[in-house]
């Protein structure tokens, strides 16, 4: 990792950030998306027969990017990328998925990143979110103003934690969503999606 950033304590006081807990996400108006028969079969079928040779990339695969994809449906006008390379200043992060607003010219290309997912190997939030910290901080460069907020979400698949780096603070949401009411999650990444069309 650049800069020798073992933690995000590293990132927070490289870049000079402030971090905090609180609740950034309105759960309370957060309505709970609603799925389909079709989808909640589907994303069942994934669940039952998940095991744990590849256990990583199918909940990545069967998942993760399937929650996404139905808020993303919802918010078409953002751009959604797997895996594609950012970078800013000296070095380059890979995201797992990043959101960005669309590009003026109608390519799809990384233009303004709003949103960026990061899936926690084996269960290390520390790490994920040392990660997501780092990546957060190189969208907004990339932005090229704090002014534009950088939402993040570290995942196993199974919980999902989200935060956000707004000016020079980054604010960890205190309670996580969870599949196993997956109708709130996907309302949650809903909201998120609307909160990056705002930007547009």
């Amino acid at each position: 990792m650049p800069h020798n950033f073992n933690n995000a304590r590293d990132i927070l006081a490289h870049y000079h950030l402030a971090y905090r807990i609180a609740k950034f996400i309105d759960l309370e108006n957060t309505p709970p998306a609603s799925v389909t028969p079709s989808f909640k079969e589907e994303f069942e079928f994934s669940l039952v027969h998940r095991g744990e040779p590849d256990k990583e990339a199918f909940t990545s695969e069967f998942i993760i990017v399937p929650c996404l994809r139905t808020a993303w449906q919802q918010h078409p006008q953002l751009n959604l990328f797997s895996h594609v390379a950012i970078q800013a200043e000296d070095f380059t992060v890979i995201p797992d998925y990043l959101v960005t607003a669309p590009d003026p010219t109608g390519y799809k290309t990384v233009y303004k990143p709003l949103l960026l997912t990061v899936e926690a190997k084996n269960e290390k939030f520390e790490e994920g979110w040392t990660q997501a910290l780092l990546q957060a901080v190189v969208c907004q460069k990339i932005n090229g103003t704090d002014e534009i907020p950088v939402l993040a979400i570290v995942t196993t698949g199974d919980l999902w934690q989200f935060g956000k780096l707004e000016r020079q603070v980054f604010t960890k949401h205190p309670t996580p969503a969870s599949i196993q009411h997956v109708e709130e999650l996907l309302g949650i990444l809903d909201r998120l999606f609307a909160e990056c069309e705002k930007v547009l």
